[in-house]
């Protein structure tokens, strides 16, 4: 049986952060009903297209998908699921992202009665003084009901987002506030460094002097907050993510690991892999988009999208590039099936490896002769040196 993951992408905030450099529109109270019918019809589309059985994964993110109401969540929920081919055969995980001032106990029960399994809460910080310079529109003691409220109603896993190097913050700060998001006892955290994107407002507002930005502190923020993880029993087993008991994302690790994966919504992006892989982008245009896949009989040719195929050669160097990102890292048996004929390597991984071996390889033996190479936890900080020269 086929199956694949399915990426969903709400694209509506009621104000975006000035760090965030993904698309969403603002000043969204209230999402059209016809919005999700637009995405079952694409995700019903893709799964006849492609013959897929069962999705592995759902992931719906934004954007703020908790600004569709309870019954939207039901609503869209059972959409998703019987847009594949067999109904009956639900996904191994299914995440919703929310944020913390549109967490109610009623879209919780709704999103766990109707097959949801899992919530990714992004309270990014607990420090009041950190979230107001990055123009969050969640204050501290928002985020804080949010956790309590998550804490007696959610009955499924639970991810919480941090960001290490937040303006205004300082380690001491930063640290308090990772200790609260822990005390909550998530069973998976992502721990990200504040990342400042070209033409954001932040980029902007640091530019000009309104706000002070220190990438040194921001990484030695961010080290901090991973000894603090690794101290209270988690497992870092990607750049950015720490688990408990195993409790890893199944969505995120299909990305890493090259599968197919299909994304609907407004800007959303599909990958298919294989002698002729493609990618694909969704229209940024809403009412583009809706006016599409409102239609009847939608056309494939007339999809608004744009898509690319893309060679071998450039999807070894995102093999290595994703493999390298986590702990199990990259398996020489897997290189050696998918690219055997890229020169000049030719399926040779340890061959592959040898400019960068110097900044620390990890190689461990597996039952089947077959071996992984994966950086070390002080190899993995220096990732994007490592990928300039692969």
């Amino acid at each position: 049986m086929k199956s694949a993951a399915l990426y969903v992408h709400i694209p509506f905030c009621l104000k975006k952060c000035s760090y965030c450099d993904f698309f969403s529109v603002e000043n969204f109270g209230r999402i059209d009903d016809l919005y999700l019918e637009c995405l079952k019809n694409e995700a019903a589309f893709y799964a006849e297209k492609y013959k897929i059985d069962f999705w592995s994964t759902i992931y719906i993110g934004g954007g703020t998908p908790s600004l569709l109401s309870a019954s939207q969540i039901e609503k869209l929920a059972v959409y998703l699921k019987n847009t594949c081919l067999c109904k009956n055969i639900p996904p191994l995980e299914f995440t919703i992202e929310m944020n913390p001032e549109s967490v109610s106990k009623e879209k919780l029960d709704s999103a766990w009665k109707n097959g949801i399994t899992r919530l990714s809460l992004g309270i990014q910080s607990l420090n009041k003084n950190a979230l107001k310079s990055v123009e969050r529109h969640c204050s501290a003691e928002k985020a804080f009901a949010a956790l309590e409220t998550v804490k007696s109603c959610w009955k499924g896993e639970l991810n919480l987002d941090a960001i290490a190097g937040l303006p205004c913050q300082s380690e001491e700060d930063f640290l308090l506030s990772l200790e609260k998001i822990i005390s909550y006892n998530p069973g998976h955290i992502s721990l990200y460094t504040l990342t400042v994107e070209e033409k954001t407002p932040l980029a902007r507002n640091i530019s000009s002097g309104k706000i002070s930005f220190d990438f040194d502190e921001a990484d030695s923020q961010w080290l901090s907050g991973r000894d603090l993880l690794l101290k209270n029993g988690f497992f870092q087993y990607e750049v950015s993510n720490f688990c408990q008991n195993g409790k890893k994302s199944v969505h995120n690790s299909s990305y890493w690991a090259q599968k197919d994966y299909v994304g609907i919504g407004c800007s959303a992006c599909g990958t298919f892999y294989g002698n002729k892989s493609f990618r694909w982008i969704d229209t940024e245009n809403i009412l583009e988009y809706e006016n599409f896949w409102s239609k009847q009989f939608p056309l494939e040719s007339e999809i608004p999208r744009s898509i690319e195929e893309f060679s071998l050669e450039t999807r070894e160097f995102e093999f290595l590039m994703m493999g390298l990102r986590t702990f199990e890292g990259l398996n020489s048996a897997q290189y050696r099936k998918n690219f055997c004929s890229v020169e000049p390597w030719n399926g040779d991984l340890e061959k592959r490896l040898e400019p960068v071996k110097k900044f620390g390889i990890k190689t461990t033996e597996n039952s089947d002769s077959s071996k992984n190479f994966s950086l070390t936890e002080d190899s993995i900080l220096f990732l994007n040196k490592i990928l300039l020269e692969l």
